[in-house]
């Protein structure tokens, strides 16, 4: 009886050590959300925030009805709003578009993308879905402090 009662207690107490820190897990990160044409597209971003160099970035594509899309074609663009105080002190670069690739988790999309200089940056993401173009834009602020590779 003892036995059977630690054995219970044992994996109750490994089901709350695995939901503890999936929840921990889910709080390293910010998102960032926003519906078009009835498709939601959430920008995930680490939770220590966008540096200066390269980061990763996590896009997820999903229906009104929290299922994920898959099979999407993903291409990411940065640069920075020629209206940009802090773009106005530094030379405009060419954007570079990055293809994103799937992630193990169904609708989801990861790619990296280097920011040169601290400020706001357009994260531009065209993606195609159910053989549907579409196009969302995303405003991220990049800090001066840099990331280590």
């Amino acid at each position: 009886m003892i036995k059977r009662r630690i054995s219970i207690l044992s994996i109750l107490a490994i089901f709350i050590l695995v939901l503890s820190t999936t929840v921990l897990a889910d709080t390293n990160a910010s998102k960032t959300k926003k519906i078009i044409d009835g498709i939601n597209v959430e920008l995930i971003l680490d939770n220590n925030g966008i540096k200066t160099g390269i980061n990763k970035l996590t896009i997820k594509f999903y229906d009104n009805k929290n299922q994920p899309l898959e099979n999407a074609n993903v291409k990411v663009t940065a640069d920075m709003p020629g209206d940009n105080m802090e773009n106005m002190k530094m030379a405009h670069s060419t954007p570079k578009s990055i293809k994103f690739s799937p992630t193990n988790k169904n609708g989801e999309y990861t790619g990296n993308i280097s920011f040169s200089d601290k400020g706001t940056w357009r994260v531009k993401t065209n993606f195609t879905v159910e053989d549907q173009e579409k196009t969302v834009y995303f405003n991220i602020d990049a800090s001066k402090e840099k990331i280590r590779n």
